[in-house]
């Protein structure tokens, strides 16, 4: 395992370019940084966030990336440039989620008032809005071979939505309290959700059910990443990390020193995984070893 530091505060987000060449991370105080996988050194500090960055999103096949705050403004920052090319402004209540539609034709951000907000690309038109509810509020994810969205949030209920007419195709009772988080995988066939209860969920997206449910943990905060072949799932939590295997349900645990381990990615190639934690500090590890 690697160490990554240069954050000042907590690292809210993680996430592999396309190429598993670079590594984006955003931290609570406005922080966007650019990482070298092979070397391990920070080369480049994005700027124009002043709160905490909730939302990243690699475009054009890793050359930009677009990010989303809580001071509400939206970015797109070439790679190669500090400073942001494009800057869009939602709510002042900041933006807590931000996803793109696997076309890149749409952005999708949620904010307090609004759990869809859809947005072209690139040129960032607003092309409709979907009020926020007392329960779902965030988009949780976009499919990776279609175009719909994951809605979720406090309560049993998550939504999935047509993309970009925003209609509702179905409701699923998935988590008590809270669903943290939720990743699609095998052409979107199927899918993972983690909850703040504990319990990973693994589901058949074409018969939208359950196929089994499986404690992975005391309450608390949860990152999730399904790896590119499909075949485990990484679950970031208090001091740990656990990769869970999908045919059998089989834990590999990892011990970590943060008690708040917030986001977790595989890299597209499949040889490492990267954590964003609450002790200011980006964990790589490799995968092969």
């Amino acid at each position: 395992m690697r160490s990554l530091t240069a954050h000042t505060s907590h690292v809210n987000k993680v996430l592999f370019s396309p190429d598993s060449q670079y590594i984006a991370s955003a931290g609570f105080s406005g922080e966007l940084f650019l990482w070298e996988v092979e070397s391990g050194q920070r080369v480049q500090v994005f700027e124009g966030h002043k709160q905490t960055v909730n939302g990243v999103s690699w475009i054009e096949k890793g050359k930009k990336l677009i990010s989303a705050s809580g001071d509400g403004k939206i970015l797109t920052h070439e790679v190669s440039s500090s400073s942001p090319v494009q800057e869009r402004q939602d709510l002042k209540s900041g933006v807590h989620h931000l996803r793109v539609t696997k076309d890149e034709e749409y952005l999708i951000t949620s904010t307090k008032s609004n759990m869809i907000t859809l947005w072209e690309l690139p040129d960032g038109e607003q092309v409709k809005k979907v009020k926020s509810d007392e329960k779902n509020t965030g988009v949780l994810e976009t499919g990776r071979d279609h175009n719909h969205a994951i809605i979720g949030g406090l309560g049993p209920t998550i939504r999935r939505f047509d993309l970009p007419s925003c209609e509702i195709l179905e409701q699923l009772d998935a988590h008590e309290g809270a669903t943290m988080g939720f990743r699609f995988f095998d052409e979107d066939r199927h899918a993972v959700s983690v909850g703040y209860d504990g319990v990973l969920i693994l589901w058949d997206m074409v018969t939208h059910q359950a196929l089994e449910k499986f404690n992975v943990g005391d309450q608390g905060y949860y990152g999730i990443a399904v790896a590119p072949n499909g075949l485990e799932v990484a679950i970031t939590m208090a001091y740990q990390v656990k990769r869970v295997s999908l045919s059998d349900l089989s834990v590999v645990d990892n011990e970590l020193p943060a008690k708040g381990n917030y986001s977790v990615d595989y890299a597209p190639n499949g040889n490492q995984l990267v954590i964003g934690s609450a002790d200011k500090t980006v964990r790589l590890f490799d995968l092969n070893e």
